[in-house]
């Protein structure tokens, strides 16, 4: 009988199949099969629209990137980590002063023959550096002081959150400090600190709202609250309301959901890709989305268990929260459990840098789970 340990030689393509981690490729190639469909269904269905070109060049180019970011040891992102952390801070600096205003917001860069949204770039980068940092500190033998558990990563945090808000995005920087308190709460605070943050959270809040905040952001918490008093400004949520209880338990199917055919969802191909898609595939084809974020969520979470050091921990866990929250609010906005923010779905919103920044993730991610084979 041969024995299983004795083995001929390795072909690349067994070592390509080795390292590739097939759970993640499965539940984001099962997402972004979804995307596609929901946004050709919301470009009118013949897949002939500038928008799906566009979005599978975004996955073509960003498929490209993962493999190669899953190629590289995830040390190497160790090493690097706070200079690309500052190369991000750099270009969130210059979109004030050179960048691109759409929609009177000021949030892109002009490179080449591209257009980024650093903000973007700067979430995957804002949890490679604090991801280094969380490890640095585990290392220390000494008693942690508030400043190294507290201050320090907070202004690794808040400097490109208050950035961000700035340009205006509040919810992108909102989404810039919910990632790092995800990471920050299963590595260093107990619950008296978070139990002093949430409060610390709740008086900042109602001081921006009253000193701070803009009139456009507080127009939007008013008409979340009270959508009746503000017909207009409410037209969003209450046409994506219609098309989420169109949808029923099965959905009307593909390219049938009179909301998106008779276009009253609005931003249909990005705030509210989840309205289409609910009142076509259901709630069953709703459930069956989230569950993939969820799996993919999950699946990150134990990568992170079975990390061979703290740095690849915090790595997975901060991918893992970028595409939760991300999930969360998007749906959240749709569903009426928040106030509108204006945050992408993962892969269904169309967006370049969206995409790109994502697939990125998901190649550290594989390159995390490459690295248990060596444990």
């Amino acid at each position: 009988m041969t024995n299983p340990l004795i083995t001929g030689p390795q072909t690349w393509w067994t070592e390509l199949r080795r390292s590739i981690d097939w759970v993640v490729i499965t539940l984001t190639f099962g997402i972004i099969t979804l995307a596609l469909i929901n946004l050709n269904s919301a470009e009118g269905g013949d897949w002939s629209g500038e928008l799906v070109r566009d979005q599978l060049r975004f996955v073509a180019i960003g498929t490209l990137l993962m493999i190669g970011v899953a190629a590289v040891d995830y040390r190497v992102y160790y090493r690097v980590a706070y200079p690309v952390y500052a190369i991000g801070i750099g270009f969130v600096l210059l979109v004030p002063i050179v960048g691109t205003t759409i929609n009177n917001a000021t949030r892109w860069l002009d490179l080449a023959f591209v257009r980024i949204q650093p903000s973007e770039l700067m979430k995957l980068l804002l949890v490679i550096g604090l991801a280094r940092y969380l490890h640095r500190l585990a290392r220390k033998d000494t008693r942690r002081t508030l400043v190294q558990t507290l201050v320090l990563p907070g202004l690794l945090v808040l400097t490109p959150a208050f950035m961000v808000i700035q340009q205006p995005d509040l919810s992108t920087g909102i989404i810039l400090i919910l990632i790092a308190l995800s990471m920050l709460a299963i590595t260093e605070f107990d619950l008296k600190t978070l139990l002093t943050l949430l409060v610390a959270g709740g008086i900042s809040f109602m001081v921006a709202w009253s000193f701070f905040m803009q009139g456009y952001q507080t127009k939007r918490i008013d008409v979340w609250l009270d959508p009746e008093s503000h017909p207009d400004e409410a037209y969003q949520i209450v046409q994506a309301r219609t098309a989420v209880g169109n949808g029923g338990f099965f959905g009307r199917g593909i390219g049938q959901g009179t909301q998106n055919v008779l276009d009253f969802v609005p931003y249909k191909e990005s705030d509210f890709s989840f309205a289409v898609f609910a009142e076509e595939w259901g709630f069953v084809g709703s459930t069956m989305l989230l569950a993939l974020y969820m799996s993919l969520v999950l699946w990150a979470i134990n990568l992170a268990s079975q990390a061979r050091d703290r740095f690849a921990a915090c790595l997975c866990v901060g991918i893992g929260a970028m595409f939760l929250w991300h999930a969360v609010l998007n749906v959240g906005v749709v569903l009426e459990f928040f106030p509108n923010t204006g945050l992408p779905l993962p892969f269904f919103s169309h967006g370049g840098s969206s995409v790109v920044t994502l697939m990125i993730s998901l190649g550290m991610l594989m390159s995390i789970s490459r690295s248990r084979e060596w444990r």
